[in-house]
């Protein structure tokens, strides 16, 4: 059964990373999120072979944020997470970290997701 067209969403693609991630913050704003409220973050990085994914994660615990290792297709996924605030300037020192690191460690940054609310 195919969805109906008001259950169909619309994806938009964005190629500058950056952009993208305003976009986000905007969207977020517009639900009526409060950047400045802490909220679950995740963020995704992908690499082809499991030890470069494991170390990218290893990485990431010893900063401090929570980290697995999945399996997915043929790539593995590192998602890694916290609860913070959110402002334009950490999203963008975090991307230009995260890409610092997963360039180190043969991995793709892939970007983030936040929780729309934050829980009491």
């Amino acid at each position: 059964m195919r969805p109906g067209p008001d259950q169909v969403r619309a994806v938009e693609r964005i190629d500058d990373p950056r952009e993208a991630d305003a976009r986000v913050l905007e969207h977020l704003a517009s639900l009526g999120c409060d950047p400045a409220e802490p909220r679950e973050v995740r963020h995704f990085f992908f690499a082809v072979d499991r030890v470069d994914a494991e170390r990218v994660a290893d990485v990431l615990a010893h900063q401090g944020w929570w980290a697995r290792v999945d399996a997915q297709d043929d790539a593995w996924v590192v998602v890694a997470g916290n609860r913070q605030s959110l402002s334009p300037r950490l999203v963008d020192q975090t991307r230009a970290r995260f890409e610092a690191l997963a360039a180190q460690h043969r991995a793709h940054y892939d970007g983030w997701e936040a929780d729309r609310s934050s829980p009491p």
